[in-house]
């Protein structure tokens, strides 16, 4: 678990420096908020319920001592570390009768002194808690299994009914998704996988923040799949007349946060408040259709769910890869592109397909005597990550066209579209080239034209482009000594001189105006 801390001092500088001096994230901790007073310190413990407090003890309004005795009464689990100077020694001594974990002395604050007293502070909330967390995570748990089944298993047992019957938790209770999409790769940033995990992991701090101020009882759902863009919760103890509102307000705060912390847009989807355990599975459906629609960009009433029928095509396209019959392993995609994009299917039942569309892949092409390259193995591990129609269909082409560059050995596949990028990037060399372009000119996904250009050319597609460019620029210089290296930068597409002089200098080794300045040197050495 992360342990929220609360920072409080009157001095920014102190509270910048503490901010900065550690990485929270190695401690296992996170700053929940920072106060300049008690008072203020005091109103967001009410509102963060911190782990840990590390305040100062003279400050304006409420001093530190103030604030660690009122809240040894009413927030006995909250643990103090002490920030004093020398001189006030003795009353860091007196805070002890309040159960203060440590102190620290701003004089000697260091970050490898910060980590010990925030591992000792730590150590006293579990102690302080009495294994209580324990307990409640188990319970927790156990609770988020059993709704999980409800997805999984599709079953809505008599025992997951009375569990939570017997909780009170089937009193006005509701369903709720937080989805997201993940960034398309561009020229300047190729995604990842573990980049998206690390953007999954922050959507999930952050829903973990602010969930729980809008909803008194929630718990996540464990995945129902590997879908990294999803959070599934349950609620209860909702009310019915406000939920339409409050979901509203949480969406909100928490695309507010994704904005500053991740970049994304999450969207909350919700279902009607219901009530009694006789609504489990109606409310389960409500969140699946939801689900659906948003996966295929549809309203929710306008849906005709329909089995994704493809599953006579696997063996076709297994005995079409064994004969290495590029014709009909054309044809086997055409069909199952053609299924994923007309069918009300949902994202599940895409994931099924997927797996029985490697199994026939790899089957395939063992019987060749070939193997799963690197790449599709890359395009396969990203199916966690597909939250939309469309990336199941952009997923689609990435595995046929890495099919087809499997036979491209023999046929310079790969080849032909690093020829189609660099065709399009010298037709284009006095534009701004966007990845997508290039993609959309070679007939093949900004994923895979990234991936293919590299292992063909040796060079990511950015650092062609960027060299090509500064080939440009050098001509330019080279044959009109007057015009402006400003002037360039513009006419061949970057958006400040500030840039392209750091790819000029990337490529060339020289900033442009030294390169002028060569360029005039030498040439008054020959007398032009």
């Amino acid at each position: 678990m992360r342990y929220k801390v609360l920072v409080a001092d009157d001095e920014p500088i102190i509270l910048s420096g503490i901010r900065h001096l550690i990485n929270w994230e190695d401690a296992d901790a996170v700053i929940c908020g920072t106060a300049s007073n008690g008072a203020e310190a005091y109103a967001i413990i009410e509102r963060e319920h911190p782990d840990i407090v590390i305040t100062d003890i003279r400050m304006p309004v409420m001093d530190g001592l103030a604030l660690a005795g009122k809240c040894s009464e009413e927030f006995p689990d909250i643990v103090f570390i002490i920030l004093t100077s020398l001189m006030e020694f003795s009353l860091a001594k007196e805070a002890i009768r309040y159960g203060i974990s440590d102190y620290l002395l701003k004089t000697e604050l260091t970050g490898e002194r910060l980590l010990k007293s925030l591992d000792k502070a730590e150590r006293e909330c579990l102690r302080r808690r009495g294994g209580r967390d324990r307990d409640d995570e188990r319970s927790e748990t156990s609770i988020s299994s059993a709704i999980a089944n409800l997805f999984i298993m599709r079953e809505v047992t008599q025992g997951t009914r009375t569990m939570l019957y017997e909780r009170g938790l089937l009193d006005d209770f509701v369903f709720f998704s937080l989805v997201f999409t993940f960034p398309s790769p561009s020229l300047e940033k190729q995604w990842s996988t573990a980049d998206y995990k690390k953007l999954h992991e922050w959507e999930q701090d952050i829903a973990g923040k602010i969930i729980p101020s809008f909803f008194s009882v929630s718990f996540p759902v464990i995945p129902v799949s590997g879908k990294e863009g999803t959070l599934l919760y349950f609620a209860s103890s909702v009310d019915e007349s406000t939920w339409q509102a409050v979901s509203l307000r949480a969406e909100s705060k928490i695309r507010d946060a994704s904005a500053m912390v991740t970049g994304l847009t999450p969207s909350l989807l919700h279902t009607h408040v219901y009530h009694g355990r006789d609504n489990l599975r109606k409310a389960r459906d409500e969140m699946e259709s939801l689900m659906m629609a948003f996966y295929l960009g549809k309203d929710r009433n306008t849906l005709s769910p329909a089995s994704l029928d493809v599953d006579a095509v696997f063996p076709k396209l297994e005995a079409a890869i064994a004969r290495a019959d590029i014709v009909s392993c054309k044809t086997c995609f055409s069909i199952i592109r053609q299924a994923v994009a007309t069918t009300d299917h949902s994202l599940s039942q895409f994931e099924f397909a997927v797996s029985a569309l490697r199994s026939a892949l790899s089957s395939g092409l063992l019987a060749i005597g070939l193997k799963e390259e690197a790449m599709v193995a890359d395009i396969f591990d990203s199916i966690d990550f597909i939250m939309t129609r469309s990336e199941s269909l952009e997923f689609l082409d990435d595995t046929e066209n890495s099919l087809l560059s499997i036979f491209g050995n023999k046929t310079g596949a790969g080849s032909a579209v690093a020829d189609k990028a660099r065709e399009f990037v010298m037709n284009h060399i006095m534009e701004r080239i966007v990845l997508g372009d290039v993609a959309s000119y070679a007939c093949v996904s900004p994923s895979y034209m990234s991936k293919v250009f590299k292992r063909t050319m040796g060079i990511s597609l950015i650092d062609y482009i960027n060299k090509m460019k500064v080939e440009k620029a050098k001509d330019l210089m080279a044959s009109s000594r007057t015009e402006r290296i400003a002037d360039i930068a513009l006419a061949l597409g970057f958006a400040n001189i500030y840039y392209f002089s750091k790819v000029f200098r990337k490529v060339e080794g020289i900033s442009p105006s030294e390169y002028m300045k060569k360029i005039v040197n030498d040439n008054s050495k020959i007398g032009i």
